[in-house]
């Protein structure tokens, strides 16, 4: 869960090192304990015990539960979205798919994450602040022609069934035995919103 520098940063001193790796250890007891236990079965106690850190040393670093866990939730979406960013270049997809496309493949890396953003074991607080950061992004893609420009729907009724979808989409994929590929739920995905398939688009018979 640490954060590397990118490749246009300077390294990072000793200290900022160690904070990290501090950082690191409460943030991954964190998540064990949160999927282990529940959000609102788990203490700051249980944390620092269990990442053997000493309770002061989690104040130094984080304000509380929602703190922490909020924390590990936008390492995952800066992931998603530096992903996205990288392959958006290679221009061989329709709008919006892409990123239906990344969404899946990063939930499969990180399944235990996500299960915590959007299922029953996290906050529900935390879970309506992904949903409102999503729906943000989707509203300012719209707003800036990148996103169904078409559409004669209001930018912000769109992102929110957007978002609306495909966290349930991902939620019941993660949860649900089934053989579906990322790929595979990103085209279901794209095709359900969009009312066409993403080879529609691109040309492909």
């Amino acid at each position: 869960m640490n954060r590397r520098p990118e490749l246009n940063e300077r390294p990072l001193n000793r200290h900022e090192r160690r904070k990290l790796r501090t950082q690191g250890k409460l943030k991954d007891a964190t998540l064990s304990l949160v999927l282990n236990k529940g959000f609102d079965e788990v203490t700051i106690q249980d944390i620092v015990d269990l990442a053997d850190l000493g309770r002061g040393t989690f104040y130094v670093h984080y304000h509380d539960l929602q703190d922490i866990l909020w924390d590990i939730i936008q390492d995952g979406l800066q992931e998603s979205m530096l992903a996205g960013h990288t392959r958006s270049a290679e221009g061989a997809y329709p709008a919006g798919y892409l990123g239906y496309l990344i969404t899946f493949e990063t939930a499969s890396k990180n399944r235990d994450l996500y299960r915590v953003m959007l299922g029953g074991k996290g906050s529900a607080l935390i879970t309506q602040r992904v949903a409102d950061y999503l729906a943000g992004a989707i509203q300012e893609s719209i707003e800036s022609h990148q996103f169904m420009q078409d559409s004669d729907y209001p930018p912000d009724i769109i992102a929110q069934y957007v978002v609306g979808a495909l966290m349930r989409m991902v939620l019941w994929w993660l949860e649900t035995p089934n053989t579906y590929t990322p790929k595979q739920m990103a085209d279901m995905v794209y095709t359900l919103i969009h009312d066409e398939g993403p080879g529609d688009v691109l040309g492909e018979s």
